[in-house]
Parts: C-alpha cells; structure tokens; sequence
C-alpha cells in the first residue's frame, strides 16, 4: 500500500521523511525517488496506453456495427424499390 502511495504522489514525501528519521540516512531518498519516478511516469503511462488502445478498439467495433447496419438498412430498401 505504501508503494503505491509513492506511484500516485499522495503523501509519499511523508513517509520519506518519516524513513529518514528513524533510519538516520539518506539511503532511502534514492529508493523513494526511484519509485517516484518508476512508478509515476513509467508504470501510470503504461497503464493509460493501455485504457486508450482499448478505448480505441471499442470505438472501432461501435464504428463498424454501424456501418453493418447502414449496410442492412440500404439492403431492405433496394429490395423494396424491387
């Protein structure tokens, strides 16, 4: 849960200087700035590629049952006009 506090920036600076004060080092900037930057600009864009390629998929299949559609509808009037 802590890390992904740190991956949506939510208090994350908190909990590092929580950490630093009881391990009396600055080890663990490296590793919370890593995860900051990891997580946040790497992973978190990732996922909104992924939500945007199924977005786009979705517009597809609603774009061609449509046009499936359209193609019945002018089908029904030729062979009335038949």
């Amino acid at each position: 849960m802590n890390i992904f506090q740190m991956i949506t920036l939510e208090g994350w600076t908190d909990m590092m200087y929580i950490v630093r004060e009881a391990i009396r080092g600055l080890y663990f900037d490296v590793f919370f700035l890593s995860c900051v930057v990891m997580g946040s600009f790497v992973i978190l864009n990732l996922m909104i590629a992924v939500q945007a390629s199924y977005l786009d998929q979705a517009f597809d299949e609603e774009d061609n049952r449509i046009k499936e559609q359209q193609v019945k509808i002018e089908l029904k009037r030729r062979l009335k006009m038949e």
